[in-house]
């Protein structure tokens, strides 16, 4: 479903190492300065310690899309807290570098410390996904805009089509507007959701907004949707929405997108 903010450019992939290291270069220093332990052992068990948080972090970022109450969130947390916990002790031991005593007393600050980062990942990753919201809202805001039929177009908007034809090699798909469940749009092209399978038209999603029948809402700038299959409009979290069809498929909608739905539906 989406990019990851660590990987998404080089700039976030450095920036990304950089905080790794100096998290570890930290969580090292506090456990030196907290028990006393030698420079080697206190090291590996951060690197193994925020090694783990880090990769538990990077697929957080993917459970979180589907993941809307807090509670959960925070159970999900401690789960990894704890067996980050094991696991660096488990590393530790084969490692021959394992002090129990310390490692228990030290317990408080392992947890204090892994949660912290915990809360502030999560708090970037829910900001994160509110700026880019809010930049797919302003540019889906400014792309109806530019799609406002000048005068003379007006007309040539109004023809409705009440079929679509699709060419597949040798073969011509013709797709009748009761059988099509939704569109998404893939680069230049449409891909056309049927009962009977989906087929790619080289067309533009303002062409088929324009062209189709008013049961046809555009619920996000990469997706339009026939109502007449829609089984129900779910809102995750504050302002998330998703549009559930008969068959099954799920489609994303935006804040204007579901105004527009709600509209038409007369809701």
């Amino acid at each position: 479903m989406f990019t990851h903010p660590f990987t998404e450019s080089l700039k976030c992939r450095a920036a990304s190492v950089l905080i790794t290291l100096s998290v570890v270069a930290v969580n090292g220093g506090l456990l030196m300065f907290y028990g006393g332990t030698a420079a080697v052992p206190a090291f590996v068990d951060s690197i193994v310690s925020v090694g783990l948080l880090v990769a538990a972090g990077y697929a957080a970022w993917f459970a979180l899309v589907s993941i809307h109450i807090w509670q959960v969130k925070i159970m999900l947390m401690l789960f990894v807290q704890c067996i980050s916990l094991g696991v660096s002790y488990a590393a530790l031991s084969l490692a021959d570098m394992a002090d129990t005593a310390f490692f228990l007393k030290s317990l408080p600050l392992r947890i204090l410390f892994g949660l912290l980062c915990w809360t502030i990942l999560l708090q970037w990753y829910r900001f994160k996904q509110k700026a880019d919201e809010v930049r797919a809202e302003a540019a889906e805001a400014e792309e109806r805009r530019s799609r406002q039929p000048a005068p003379e177009l007006v007309q040539e908007a109004q023809e409705i089509i009440d079929r679509i034809t699709v060419k597949d090699g040798s073969r011509i798909h013709i797709i009748r507007l009761e059988e099509l469940l939704c569109l998404q749009s893939s680069g230049d092209y449409v891909t056309l959701f049927t009962p009977a399978g989906q087929y790619i038209k080289e067309q533009t999603m303002k062409y088929f907004e324009t062209h189709l029948p008013a049961v046809f809402v555009r619920i996000h700038r990469s997706a339009i949707v026939n109502t007449n299959h829609i089984l129900r409009v779910e809102l995750f979290g504050k302002e998330n929405y998703q549009v559930k069809l008969k068959n099954g498929i799920s489609l994303r909608a935006s804040i204007a997108g579901y105004k527009l739905l709600k509209e038409r539906l007369a809701l």
